[in-house]
């Protein structure tokens, strides 16, 4: 029960913030600059994510000093659900360059007060037996979040406002079953738990275990930082790149782009959802992550590479399937690897938070390599893609470093 009050929270999490960054901030950003819509977006994306990696590390490492009589974790969920719906209205409202990046600082900042927290609850709560099923149902949640949310916003008989209180009032309902029904671990609990393990482990050269625990730790950030640069590019210009490839027009079906970007998305995200369920629950049964992580990277590599190699319709679609498999192969592995690696649960939020600086600072580097190789030095999105092919490269390598987990 846990397990499914759990993997619905995380959904509803990135249901109330993931459709605001996708949809309505580039709407607001088209129609505050239209000229300059691309270059507004950008800085916007790289300052609420800076923002969100600092807040992302403050709040987690607060979550694991709190006590209180509702638990470590519930306090700092309650406050970023809460923070998270009261931003929209400042996003709606932004009508400068200034107010919508502000906008997007605080939603950001909101967001990430409640993430590390939520994210904590793998640690903390699930055995180690059946993390890879866990971790695969959580992976479900940002994409499938991001896909409901991004329908209910294209609502056209609805007002922008009323458009914008569906997925705020449906993350309050995905979100309370677990605060009212998940009856937290003490702090104190968890603590005796770890004390007991670094007896334990002091008998087997504790010294030794922690050093290779924390270089693993910080090999499985790094691979995740490079992973999800290209994750980002993908995501954030898949649809510039198929406007900009003159093959398109080939197709002769006579689709506009967006609608176009719109299926392989739906093709992609669904091939990745039915790989990271099945993923999961085969790491449970074989124990064995590191190989799924290692073979992610590549698969996302192969399908960005093809994708920038042969930028026909043939080649997106066919690209768009590797990428959607490595997606899925990542997402269910690679945060139960992750989980496993932690140097002490004591400090899960914390570090949790460390790693997720991972996901959020490639937010930022993605606009800016965009800018860089777009902008500056006038190459196309085929150049821009295969960077990230060899971002995802070079996290799947460092992935393969790992020591101490299989």
């Amino acid at each position: 029960m846990f397990a499914f009050q759990f993997a619905i929270a995380n959904f509803g999490a990135f249901l109330g913030c993931l459709p605001i960054l996708a949809i309505l901030v580039p709407m607001k950003a088209q129609e505050i600059d239209p000229g300059g819509s691309s270059d507004l977006l950008s800085w916007t994306i790289m300052l609420g994510a800076l923002v969100a990696s600092s807040v992302n590390l403050a709040a987690g490492w607060l979550s694991d000093l709190t006590s209180s009589r509702i638990g470590r974790r519930k306090p700092w969920i309650v406050a970023g659900s809460v923070l998270t719906i009261t931003s929209y209205a400042l996003v709606l409202s932004a009508s400068t360059r200034v107010q919508l990046v502000g906008a997007v600082i605080v939603l950001q900042a909101a967001f990430n007060i409640m993430l590390p927290s939520l994210i904590a609850l793998l640690p903390d709560e699930v055995p180690d037996a059946r993390k890879g099923l866990v971790a695969a149902l959580l992976a479900v949640g940002a994409p499938l979040g991001l896909g409901v949310g991004a329908f209910l916003m294209g609502i056209s008989t609805l007002s922008l406002s009323q458009r914008l209180a569906l997925p705020g009032g449906l993350m309050v309902v995905c979100i309370l079953p677990l605060l009212l029904f998940w009856k937290e671990r003490a702090g104190s609990d968890i603590r005796r738990q770890e004390v007991s393990k670094v007896v334990i482990e002091a008998k087997v050269s504790e010294a030794v275990v922690a050093e290779d625990r924390w270089r693993d730790f910080w090999r499985i950030w790094w691979s995740r930082f490079f992973v999800q640069i290209a994750f980002s590019v993908c995501q954030s210009y898949l649809l510039l790149f198929l406007i900009r490839a003159r093959q398109l027009a080939d197709v002769g079906s006579g689709l506009p782009a967006e609608t176009v970007a719109g299926r392989l998305l739906l093709v992609s995200t669904s091939l990745s959802l039915l790989v990271a369920v099945l993923i999961g629950a085969v790491t449970d049964r074989f124990g064995r992550r590191k190989l799924f992580v290692v073979a992610a990277g590549f698969f996302v590599a192969a399908g960005m590479g093809l994708m920038a190699a042969q930028p026909t319709l043939t080649g997106f679609v066919l690209g768009q399937l590797l990428y959607g498999v490595g997606v899925g192969l990542y997402s269910s592995a690679e945060v139960a690897l992750a989980a496993e690696l932690l140097p002490t649960r004591l400090h899960a939020a914390r570090d949790l938070a460390v790693l997720n600086i991972g996901n959020a600072v490639p937010q930022a580097i993605a606009p800016a390599l965009a800018l860089a190789i777009i902008g500056n030095y006038g190459a196309g999105y085929s150049v821009l893609f295969g960077a990230g092919c060899l971002s995802a490269i070079v996290g799947g390598l460092i992935a393969a470093r790992i020591r101490t987990a299989k």
